[in-house]
């Protein structure tokens, strides 16, 4: 698909685009057996069919392209975790079958996404052993869905229309870009001519009522406009404080 394309699918060990408005990982059970395909092509046809942004959707997809191979273990690990980090949602759709599909490791992804203000729970009625993952979907208000369809509908209503980030600003989730702190913050670094190069949420709590305002702690490594080395900062967005650096 080509760099203008609307949406831009990402799988395991390539580079993502540049620049994007959205970013949705597909995050779930691959089939062990190659004869069983993948849920996640249909993931892929349903956001693509649902985007309406103005700019650039990136899907990640934790599988390599038809025909091709996994990396490394290790390189695959350190690619969804690069990935996941980017993304403004993290789309679960655990279809679990204990004998089949058991989804062993998108219990642990779970357990490190749910709170993060980015998941998104999938999971159709027959899916077995699914009862503790809803417990705390319910109790962090993320979203769920019983269809595939449902959950990618879902996931495109937390992103909305998006926001146009490239470069750093990619590593900025949508739900930290959208706060006024963050946008106070980032507005004077760029009239001071600095550069985002990279920046990591270490800590995330979504609003407590709608129309609230989100906490978060974000580590960001900056290029100074005066041409002096990079460095890396710690801001904190917490209710009653401000800014502090």
């Amino acid at each position: 698909m080509s760099p203008e394309s609307p949406v831009t699918v990402v799988h395991v060990g390539q580079e993502p685009p540049e620049s994007w408005a959205a970013a949705v990982y597909l995050c779930g059970p691959t089939p062990a057996d190659p004869a069983e395909p993948s849920w996640r092509p249909d993931a892929v046809a349903a956001l693509r069919s649902l985007w309406s942004g103005a700019g650039r959707l990136v899907v990640f997809l934790p599988e390599p392209v038809p025909g091709g191979g996994y990396p490394a273990y290790a390189d695959q690990i350190a690619w969804e975790e690069d990935a996941m980090r980017r993304s403004d949602v993290v789309l679960f759709w655990i279809p679990r079958d204990m004998a089949r599909l058991p989804g062993l490791v998108s219990n642990v992804k779970w357990g490190t996404w749910y709170d993060s203000g980015r998941a998104v729970l999938g999971t159709p009625p027959q899916a077995e052993r699914m009862e503790y993952l809803l417990h705390f979907a319910g109790a962090r208000d993320v979203p769920v869905a019983r269809t595939l369809a449902e959950a990618a509908t879902a996931a495109l209503r937390v992103v909305g229309t998006g926001h146009a980030r490239s470069g750093g600003e990619r590593s900025v989730p949508l739900a930290v870009w959208r706060t006024d702190p963050f946008r106070t913050w980032y507005t004077a670094r760029r009239e001071a001519g600095d550069r985002l190069l990279d920046a990591q949420v270490e800590w995330y709590a979504p609003p407590e009522e709608p129309g609230g305002t989100a906490h978060w702690l974000l580590t960001v490594t900056v290029a100074p406009g005066d041409g002096s080395d990079p460095a890396a900062a710690r801001l904190l967005a917490a209710q009653g404080q401000g800014m502090l650096m």
